[in-house]
């Protein structure tokens, strides 16, 4: 009895002593992050300089191997994105065998494989790393290089290009590293149509025999493998690979504005501007600043809500749905950026909420909250990221690359941990300066006098989408109106001289029927499209797309008018009829060409902007736009020919977002017989924001009565 009473006195008395040294009115002190424990990877040479790396992870009967040939960044001047055509080759087969042949292998063992302009990334099971390797050895030591599928590479990123230039994210981005880099280096170089179609396959094999060398790669192995295995299996598959000297790069240095400049890009039509703020940063890989630098772009508007661009332009102003701000490091030059998309009618406002958050946390200490929310954000990511092996190998691949110390990962935590509100201040001094921005808008032209204050000089430089000099509109010569730029073209599309030729002509001239042919390789189908006009103003067309051989194929779209009334069908839409105003504008429209109604419909406005230069050729810029609409189309008419060569096309749909197609007429054609000819588009290529589609004239049919039942439907 007296032990039990001994025992719960000694209880309370232990509880009393525990309460009275604990405050749990405060919260405890965090502790400092331990030192990390990273598997240390396998690292090891072949004898001809292959630098194999190697993290086991025997938990899934997975491996992985990713081929790095760490060339330096190359200056390709006028034959820019010769890399990027030679990434997308390096997986087009081997001399061995077909890229058809490659591809089904790698298939038929549920592999991955990912060619890129450095070498690869693939995948597979366990059991399968013989066939793979066997695969991936012969990808690199006995690369094919096509000519057809070299060809076809190359109208496929031709494609993109096209797509691109009126992107307006890609538009800035092109005008970004031309500013930040200069055209004379590496990172400011603009892959254009000019550069891409000046590559030759020859180019392509002299990329491959001057930089793939295995004393300059690293060959990283991932997985289920143990390291003296994955060692006899890179003697085995990469052992014969010939080493050879790899030509040094040098680098024009890289200089910053001696103040902030304003770069505009004119995008007709655009209902938002992306707006990048941006300079270059000296700043290396695993330099003792870069976790300093990267808690200050974290607390800028590194990603998170709570971001301070975030939280100002989104949840406070509401300009945008999201605002960021990134900071890369570079072995050559790093950069800054800032920015996002915006509505047009707070792009000013949006940059100079920008300019205040850069400026505020440049010249302000931040909030130890920001600081401790930060550095909890960036712990937990780097803690899952080792959960990845990947992620290790990551690790161990930099560490070579940059000649990093061998703890610069172990010790990350203790070195975030570590940054103080002192050191923000003086590493956002040391790299960047608010004073010396490049700011690039990408927007409607209507916006660009607002955007005068934020230039130093007040001066704005205006860029096109590839970021060369854009060229004014010039003056038109007196004497040249819109209305004689338009008689002109009608004069020769009907191969007239006056009004009188015209006026007989059109009496000849009744009924056109036009058949064109566009094929899509993407989808393996061929679009059709007949399109059928009489007088006054009675239209119809009709699209068919066909995949295979045979058959009349799919209607897409068809539609008709016969003067009084008329419906459209579009699939997967349906049909329905014309409205009030759309009749009405039909009603307007003068057999046989569209153009002779500009003068005569009272709904349009028809404004002769200038002479605007493309490629070389000057064209007169025409804009059209029916009264009372956001849409409108621009014209171009070549001041030598007179001819119609370039329309663009702008379109809003109710939420205001802007859509855009632009037709190249790349060649005309007399058809019709005897006195019924008349020159007309032979060949088109119509960009619509996905892929191009190039048009061809099959046959033309000019009369002048017809007695087909189109008019009312009756196809």
């Amino acid at each position: 009895m007296k032990l039990r009473i001994l025992y719960t006195l000694l209880i309370c008395f232990l509880t009393i002593s525990v309460s009275a040294q604990v405050d749990r009115s405060k919260a405890p002190k965090p502790q400092p992050n331990p030192e990390i424990k990273i598997q240390k990877p396998d690292v090891f040479k072949l004898d001809n300089g292959l630098t194999v790396i190697v993290v086991e992870n025997h938990k899934l009967p997975k491996v992985s191997f990713q081929m790095y040939v760490d060339h330096q960044p190359l200056k390709e001047g006028d034959k820019a994105g010769l890399s990027d055509l030679f990434g997308e080759l390096l997986g087009s087969g081997t001399t061995n065998m077909s890229k058809d042949e490659f591809d089904q292998k790698i298939d038929f063992m549920g592999a991955n494989f990912y060619p890129n302009a450095s070498g690869f990334f693939a995948s597979s099971l366990t059991k399968h790393t013989d066939k793979l390797l066997n695969l991936l050895s012969d990808v690199i030591l006995h690369p094919a290089f096509p000519e057809d599928e070299f060809e076809r590479i190359r109208e496929q990123t031709l494609s993109g290009l096209a797509t691109s230039s009126s992107d307006p994210n890609s538009m800035s981005n092109n005008v970004s590293n031309v500013v930040n880099y200069g055209k004379e280096h590496p990172y400011g170089e603009v892959v254009t149509e000019e550069t891409v179609n000046a590559i030759t396959l020859e180019d392509i094999k002299q990329h491959y025999g001057s930089y793939f060398k295995p004393n300059i790669s690293y060959l990283v192995v991932v997985g289920d493998i143990t390291s003296d295995k994955a060692k006899s299996y890179a003697n085995k598959y990469f052992g014969s690979w010939i080493k050879g000297e790899v030509k040094n790069q040098t680098y024009l240095e890289v200089k910053r504005g001696t103040n902030n400049q304003v770069y505009f890009v004119d995008k007709p039509g655009a209902v938002q501007s992306v707006i990048n703020i941006t300079q270059t940063v000296d700043l290396k890989p695993g330099h003792e600043d870069e976790i300093k630098l990267r808690i200050y772009n974290q607390i800028l508007g590194g990603g998170s809500f709570s971001a301070r661009l975030m939280s100002n332009l989104r949840e406070d102003k509401a300009y945008t749905y999201g605002c960021y701000s990134r900071i890369y490091s570079d072995e050559i030059i790093g950069e800054f950026y800032a920015g996002g998309s915006f509505r047009n009618e707070v792009t000013d406002s949006a940059i100079t909420q920008i300019l205040y958050e850069i400026n505020r946390i440049y010249n302000e200490p931040v909030k130890a909250s920001e600081l401790d929310l930060v550095k909890k954000s960036m712990t937990g990511a780097f803690a899952r990221s080792l959960e990845n092996p990947q992620t290790i190998a990551r690790f161990a691949l930099n560490t070579i690359r940059y000649n990093l110390p061998d703890d610069y990962y172990t010790n990350y935590l203790k070195r975030l941990e570590a940054v103080t509100i002192d050191d923000l201040l003086a590493v956002g001094k040391k790299y960047l300066n608010p004073n010396q921005l490049n700011i690039i808008v990408v927007g409607n032209a209507e916006i660009v006098d607002k955007l005068k204050p934020f230039d130093t000089d007040q001066t704005i430089s205006y860029k096109d989408a590839f970021g060369n000099e854009a060229i004014k509109l010039k003056a038109v010569p007196d004497g040249v109106t819109t209305k004689s730029i338009i008689t002109d073209f009608i004069y020769k599309s009907l191969l007239v001289n006056n009004q009188a030729e015209l006026d007989a002509k059109l009496k000849k001239i009744g009924f056109i029927q036009t058949t064109t042919v566009a094929n899509i390789e993407q989808m393996g189908a061929k679009i059709t499209a007949i399109t059928y006009k009489t007088k006054p103003n009675k239209s119809a067309s009709i699209v068919r797309m066909t995949q295979g051989e045979g058959g009349k194929g799919q209607i897409v779209q068809k539609e008709w008018f016969n003067g009084t009334k008329g419906r459209s069908f579009v699939m997967m839409q349906g049909s329905k009829a014309f409205s009030d105003e759309e009749i009405k504008e039909k009603q307007n429209q003068i057999f046989p060409l569209d153009q002779m109604s500009y003068f005569t419909d009272e709904d349009l406005t028809v404004e002769l902007l200038g002479i605007d230069e493309i490629d070389g050729v000057e064209y007169y810029k025409i804009k059209i736009q029916r009264n009372g609409k956001d849409d409108f189309t621009y014209e171009y008419y070549n001041t030598k020919t007179g001819l119609l060569e370039i329309t663009e096309k702008f379109t809003f749909d109710e939420e205001g977002n802007s859509h855009s197609v632009k037709i190249k007429i790349t060649a005309y054609q007399t058809y019709g017989k005897g006195k019924n000819t008349m020159q007309l588009p032979a060949k088109t290529i119509m960009e619509t924001g996905g892929p191009i589609m190039e048009l061809e004239t099959k046959s033309v049919v000019i009369k002048k009565k017809s007695k087909l039942k189109v008019f009312d439907g009756y196809f």
